[in-house]
């Protein structure tokens, strides 16, 4: 319930003592290379873009990311992964980012090699609730491995008189 006094609000929360709430919070693992293999674009289900945005990390055109969930309670204090967990990962821009779900509550992303942003989006059921989560991952260039000659612009040896 929210009371407004003019300059401030007022909160007043109720709760059931036991009900458990929970939230989902990323755990971004080590970044990684990746190899072409990892850069095929894989067949739907994407994810439909929420709007929302939970965490947003860079990552460079070349690497991969290792991904996980853990849960914590209705004030952020960790608490174990409950039992019967599940979670569903998806991406909603599979162009900028190759999703790999291993079914086990961990998922690894790794760049196509375009520029670009892309969402991961976890679904996770327990207890009888759903809980979601969303990654922003935004592709970024490189490290500089490669030169390109970058032509001027062409004149005549000998002009023409």
């Amino acid at each position: 319930m929210d009371i407004d006094l003019g300059d401030v609000v007022a909160s007043f929360n109720l709760r059931v003592k036991g009900h458990r709430h929970f939230r989902l919070v990323w755990r971004i693992g080590r970044v990684t290379g990746t190899v072409p293999a990892d850069r095929i674009v894989k067949p739907p289900p994407y994810a439909e873009h929420t709007g929302r945005r939970d965490a947003i990390m860079d990552l460079m055109a070349d690497q991969q990311v290792a991904l996980s969930i853990a849960f914590t309670d209705e004030v952020g204090n960790p608490v174990a992964t409950p039992e019967g967990a599940t979670a569903s990962f998806t991406v909603d821009d599979p162009t900028v980012i190759n999703l790999t779900d291993n079914g086990d509550l961990t998922a690894v992303a790794a760049a196509v090699g375009a520029l670009g942003t892309a969402t991961v989006h976890v679904v996770s059921t327990l207890d009888g609730k759903t809980v979601t989560g969303d990654l922003a991952i935004v592709v970024v260039a490189g490290l500089a491995e490669r030169i390109t000659i970058v032509p001027g612009e062409v004149s005549e040896v000998t002009p023409d008189e």
